[in-house]
């Protein structure tokens, strides 16, 4: 048996008679075959070639590369891989062919074989005349089935590697559960206290993206959500305790300034606050619970996005552990907000659970960011905390995890089971002992 150093050497001494040869056993007439004919040379075994791997690009990320953006493959060891453009995230998965692939550099196609001048014409793919091109190719074959023509031109080409498996791309939702964890041990309580924090744990936006598996566009947008603040180039979460504080200073202004609530002064804001609160913190804050309402000499007013505002109140006071009256409890809450704003029970939803068939009726804290990050445990704890829920009570604590092809009622009849209350469908565990 020949080695493979052994079949290299015999394939560089291929000849012109050789070929015709293979070319009459394969039954092939030399007049349907053009002037060049291309030798495959598989690597000597020093010198093949195994860091290459092959990746199936669909044509947004052959766009992408074409444009000379780059494509970033994140995972740590525990983690599948993705492969991140500049605004989307794709899932990295190894697939099995059942051809082997054979990569060959400077291989040439049917239109380029038929001599100099077509070769030369066909430098890029032309799909509306490359039949044409091939069929000048043939026309030009230099050799008939007698020999009577001049021998066949030989080109070897070298076989770079063999494949047997390729990686597949689809487009996933980012991963995004990491960064609250990442972002935790230097949490922001204040100028006070940053004696305490581990400076060495501090992130910037370069350390995050190393670390979180998401595109710079999705990971940009997700800092925003979780409501991070870039202090001194290093992005932070606020304490609760340290966010109340700041967003109490800020709402008491309204009433010492006996402001609408449509006509609140940035301006005068920052000024009052700046002895108090860190400017980084102020920006961010104003940022997250504020919208521009009108201009008035041309002074920009905002208004506090009362949704929010009434939420986190609700929040500061659900913090406590047990459950409370709930009659009280609304009671205590509409006190909370600024005069003006309105509470409203829907604003409980993803941040607590209510008990109505109690007597008194309760409502607990029960925050969709304490829930398990795998799915299937966090439906336990679910139904753990409350055996049936209706669709709009158990979204917030499950949307996350929705895709296109997969809504939040398609993750309710594959993780529980449905059951009509009172005329009302309502969901609960699926294997109920």
């Amino acid at each position: 048996m020949h080695n493979m150093d052994e079949n290299r050497a015999e394939y560089c001494q291929r000849t012109p008679e050789d070929i015709r040869k293979v070319i009459k056993i394969a039954k092939l007439h030399e007049s349907e075959l053009t002037d060049i004919t291309q030798v495959l040379m598989f690597p000597e075994s020093t010198s093949r070639n195994d860091n290459l791997r092959l990746l199936q690009l669909d044509d947004i990320l052959l766009k992408e590369i074409e444009a000379g953006n780059n494509l970033v493959f994140k995972g740590e060891l525990d983690e599948n891989v993705v492969l991140c453009t500049e605004n989307k995230t794709y899932d990295v998965k190894e697939a099995e062919t059942s051809n082997s692939l054979l990569l060959v550099p400077n291989l040439l196609y049917a239109a380029s074989t038929g001599g100099v001048e077509a070769a030369n014409n066909s430098t890029e793919w032309d799909s509306d005349n490359s039949f044409d091109k091939s069929n000048n190719s043939l026309n030009k074959s230099n050799e008939s089935d007698d020999g009577t023509r001049e021998p066949r031109k030989i080109e070897f080409k070298d076989v770079v590697n063999t494949f047997f498996t390729y990686y597949e791309l689809k487009p996933c939702k980012p991963r995004l559960s990491k960064l609250r964890k990442i972002l935790e041990p230097t949490v922001y309580k204040g100028p006070e206290l940053e004696y305490a924090v581990d400076k060495t744990k501090l992130l910037d936006f370069a350390a995050i993206f190393e670390q979180v598996q998401a595109s710079q566009a999705e990971l940009e947008a997700e800092l925003d959500k979780i409501e991070a603040v870039k202090i001194d180039e290093y992005y932070r979460l606020l304490e609760f305790d340290y966010e109340f504080r700041v967003l109490s200073y800020m709402l008491d202004l309204i009433e010492e300034n006996s402001w609408p609530l449509n006509k609140i002064s940035k301006e005068i804001t920052f000024d009052s606050l700046k002895d108090l609160v860190p400017q980084s913190v102020l920006e961010a804050m104003f940022r997250y619970y504020t919208v521009d309402t009108y201009k008035e000499d041309d002074t920009q007013y905002y208004q506090y996005k009362q949704d929010k505002v009434c939420q986190f109140l609700a929040r500061v006071l659900l913090k406590s552990a047990g459950k409370f009256n709930y009659v009280e409890f609304l009671q205590a809450w509409r006190d909370s907000v600024p005069e003006g704003m309105v509470t409203d029970e829907s604003l409980l939803l993803g941040i607590a659970l209510i008990d109505k068939s109690s007597t008194p009726q309760v409502v607990w804290g029960f925050s969709e960011s304490d829930l398990p990050d795998d799915i299937n445990e966090r439906f336990k704890t679910l139904f753990r905390s409350k055996a049936k829920w209706t669709v709009k009570e158990i979204s917030p604590y499950i949307e996350s995890y929705a895709t296109e092809k997969l809504n939040v009622n398609a993750l309710l009849t594959k993780y529980a089971r449905a059951s009509t209350q009172d005329g009302v469908r309502v969901f609960s565990a699926k294997h109920m002992k």
